[in-house]
């Protein structure tokens, strides 16, 4: 599965990417690039998030964005011709026209479709009238809405073939960052690596993603009310001790290195098992123990802080077991 991307471009040095398939097709560069105070481009970031979705597919990345996240339509149309020459399957664009229609445009990204290309594309993050090509109705849109107490995490408009997000703040915690970045471009990147799996049925997957049971953020309260064993990678802290006492219903808490035997040595006495582990690396090992506990073990509530599992693994313990790994973020 070839994905491409247009956006911004970066050095990718971090340890994510080192067994990712990554092809950046740069016309020149000096080796420098405005990053994030996190330390990250805006392209290293929606391709990561892409990746995240699907480790398996192959990035095609044009850097056509300027560090001051602007770049001409023409620049643009060039860039989709060149994605078309390239052969991929799926254009994600952060990038659009927020002011004009352009016919030459629209023109470029029906060839896409005539090719078999998904284009997947978002909206401005500001409050426009419209937004090319996200507007254009045989493009996947993604935009963000920020509700105010949300129930569900996203919408799918098939009429408009726009996905809704109620939330425009999305993990970083695969690039060891503990913390959310806001913006329609990464719930793009994020729709566009789910889609990777669903290029021929996207429809389908994202109405079956709106109807799932993951499609709803975790009641918090739940934590209070049910017995908990706590798992943490930082016992010591004095804030994560007052979480565990304030937020939970705790009746043991453990490293991560001894959830294995806590977990069944205990396993008569909790409901939820809580995991808050602010290092991906350091949880990364034991994801397929966690996975396969809950599989065996459905009647206990597995709930993690930050997001180990991705939307499609999710999805698929969903429709295949009807097993659901509770994340407070995505």
């Amino acid at each position: 599965m070839k994905i491409g991307v247009l956006d911004t471009d970066g050095d990718f040095k971090h340890r994510f990417f080192r067994d990712k398939k990554l092809d950046i097709r740069r016309k020149s560069t000096n080796g420098e690039y405005r990053k994030y105070g996190i330390g990250f481009t805006h392209g290293e970031i929606v391709c990561s998030m892409i990746l995240k979705e699907n480790p398996q597919a192959e990035i095609i990345l044009y850097p056509i964005i300027s560090e001051n996240m602007k770049c001409s339509v023409l620049e643009l149309i060039r860039g989709i011709e060149s994605l078309i020459e390239s052969g991929v399957d799926i254009i994600n664009l952060s990038v659009g026209d927020e002011y004009n229609y352009h016919p030459e445009l629209e023109s470029i990204c029906k060839d896409a479709q005539r090719q078999g290309i998904l284009i997947v594309a978002a909206h401005s993050n500001r409050n426009v009238y419209a937004t090319y090509p996200a507007d254009l109705s045989f493009v996947v849109g993604v935009k963000c809405t920020d509700k105010n107490s949300p129930e569900k995490i996203m919408l799918f408009d098939e009429s408009r073939n726009e996905v809704i997000f109620s939330s425009s703040y999305f993990s970083l915690y695969h690039l060891e960052i503990p913390r959310l970045i806001q913006g329609n471009s990464f719930a793009c990147a994020k729709i566009s690596g789910l889609l990777s799996w669903h290029k021929d049925s996207f429809r389908e997957a994202l109405k079956n993603l709106e109807h799932s049971f993951l499609n709803h953020y975790y009641p918090c309260e739940t934590l209070k009310q049910k017995q908990c064993l706590f798992c943490t990678n930082r016992p010591n802290d004095q804030m994560e001790q007052r979480f565990i006492n304030e937020v939970t219903n705790t009746i043991a808490n453990f490293t991560i290195e001894d959830m294995d035997s806590e977990m069944v040595r205990q396993l008569h006495d909790w409901e939820i098992l809580f995991i808050d582990c602010d290092s991906y690396q350091a949880v990364l090992p034991y994801k397929d123990k966690i996975r396969d506990f809950k599989i065996l073990h459905q009647e206990k509530e597995i709930v993690l802080r930050y997001p180990l599992f991705s939307l499609e693994e999710r999805m698929n313990l969903d429709l295949q077991y009807r097993v659901l790994i509770h994340q407070f973020f995505i």
